[in-house]
């Protein structure tokens, strides 16, 4: 994975200059596999092993690890989202998860009042840095977060879900469901490259109650993708 420097020493103000880091590392944690000078960043592509990707594959795990083996002092952020408490999310969406084997958790929010537009640029250049294009505000916090914690995410254009309202009271009219299912037989997906791809009941997906959205940690859907006029 590539790692921003600039990025890991908010969370470890001490951090060693690239090259003492490069060693520190090699000798202690992880193989470093290149040193990359982008803009006023320097990028470390770093070898995580296997064992260790659940708590190192995002800066702040990686922060973590290399306060602990240098001992230096973790500087970390208390976040706490701004909520409207009037507003709840059970009167917009709900989850079905039908293999909990394959997925025991599926957590989701709703955005409403979003304004498509581009990202900062301090976003945009950890982004490139880390090897990820910039695509728009929404999309790219996703991946920010992904980077910055180690959590995938994806955002879905509310609109753009299907509900079948077939059993639900006309006050549930426009309420969506993610279903969280394995792929039937003979599915297909269009990805957000323009890809099409056959699905079988090996593969697991994220859905609404007409199609797949996505294939659930591997790849996004076409049909609700993030777009200009994205509101919610």
């Amino acid at each position: 994975m590539k790692y921003s420097y600039n990025w890991l020493k908010e969370y470890v103000p001490k951090l060693p200059e690239p090259k003492k880091l490069v060693e520190l590392l090699t000798m202690r944690a992880f193989e470093v596999e290149g040193v990359e000078v982008v803009g006023k960043d320097t990028v470390l592509e770093i070898k995580v092993l296997f064992n260790r990707a659940f708590d190192c594959l995002s800066h702040i795990g990686m922060a973590r690890e290399i306060a602990a083996i240098g001992d230096y002092r973790l500087r970390t952020t208390d976040y706490r989202p701004r909520e409207d408490k009037s507003l709840k999310i059970k009167d917009f969406l709900s989850i079905d998860v039908q293999d909990k084997k394959l997925c025991p958790r599926y957590s989701a929010r709703v955005v409403v009042d979003v304004k498509i537009s581009e990202s900062p640029r301090w976003m945009q250049d950890r982004l490139v840095a880390c090897g990820l294009r910039p695509i728009n505000n929404i999309v790219d916090i996703t991946n920010y977060v992904m980077l910055e914690i180690g959590q995938p995410m994806h955002a879905f254009d509310l609109d753009k879900c299907d509900a079948n309202n077939t059993n639900r009271h006309a006050n549930d009219a426009n309420k969506k469901t993610i279903v969280v299912r394995r792929a039937e037989r003979g599915e297909k997906i269009t990805i957000l490259d323009g890809g099409e791809y056959n699905l079988n009941e090996n593969v697991l997906v994220i859905a609404d109650e007409a199609e797949p959205l996505a294939i659930a940690g591997i790849k996004g859907g076409k049909k609700a993708e993030i777009g200009i006029d994205t509101k919610a």
